[in-house]
């Protein structure tokens, strides 16, 4: 178990604004507390449309390489539901799982067409890990995903701007908060609350946001603390995400927007939603 030191000095240090922004600032419940936690939990249940979600998963096509004489990308994105942008998601990434992805680079053409503008049709949330591209992983191309990346997939304050920019004013209407299997930075965070490992400067700094997942995981006794603390803390993350910023939640609440977690596993190239 983490000491009260360290956790006081989580609190406290350096890396306070990084905490304070996984609490929404202070207005989300704090997960280092029982109460805290137990209201976390309950925020997990919010509605969700799966009808919908269904729907769109059984009507979406494969995304396939675009020609040059194709529309323009915004006028596709701005049509797509969030539903239809997860299940794009999903079956681009059972295409690069079974091994089919389009690797296939844009033309020039193309190139000079996104650089009029850009109208991604979803925002991910990912590890700096060499080998959890979001691109490749979910068979997209240059123009269609804005990816926001960092070691354990944490959000800062710069983050979470980069996020609500994405949203709001290119119109993505999904964000995805995605993990991946035997994340080093989790790890590490892990071995800080149950070994006392001690990091030093920005590697200390970069493990207290995903502290609190690794507790309350820690709390359930898994078998593999790590790959429990590695899911638990993407759900947090998402979960923060819908109250972080009030454009956010209000786009959620309208069904505008959906923000979701997820984890790659780096042995099957498979990633498993939680919706």
């Amino acid at each position: 178990m983490v000491s009260r030191r360290l956790l006081l000095g989580a609190l406290i240090g350096v890396a306070a604004p990084a905490l304070a922004f996984a609490e929404g600032d202070g207005g989300s419940p704090n997960p280092l507390t029982k109460k805290g936690r137990r209201t976390s939990r309950a925020l997990q249940h919010q509605a969700t449309d799966k009808a919908a979600l269904d729907k769109a998963l059984a009507t979406v096509k494969p995304m396939e390489a675009e020609p040059a004489h194709a529309p323009h990308v915004a006028e596709a994105a701005m049509a797509i539901s969030p539903d239809e942008a997860l299940g794009r998601l999903k079956q681009g990434n059972a295409i690069f799982a079974r091994g089919g992805a389009n690797i296939s680079l844009p033309s020039m053409t193309r190139v000079a067409e996104l650089s009029k503008g850009q109208k991604p049709f979803a925002v991910i949330i990912g590890c700096s890990d060499s080998r959890a591209a979001p691109e490749l992983i979910f068979d997209c191309n240059l123009g269609e995903l804005f990816v926001v990346r960092v070691a354990g997939s944490t959000v800062s304050r710069e983050g979470l701007g980069s996020i609500v920019y994405a949203v709001e004013h290119l119109g993505a209407p999904l964000v995805v908060v995605l993990g991946h299997t035997k994340c080093g930075a989790v790890g590490a965070a892990v071995d800080v609350a149950t070994k006392h490992a001690e990091l030093h400067g920005a590697l200390h700094d970069m493990v207290l946001p995903i502290l609190p997942a690794v507790l309350e995981a820690e709390e359930r006794h898994p078998a593999d603390l790590q790959d429990a603390a590695i899911r638990q803390n993407v759900r947090d993350i998402a979960r923060r995400l819908k109250v972080s910023d009030g454009m956010l939640a209000e786009r959620v609440e309208e069904g505008r927007l959906k923000i979701v977690s997820a984890c790659y596993d780096l042995t099957t190239g498979a990633v498993a939603f939680d919706a």
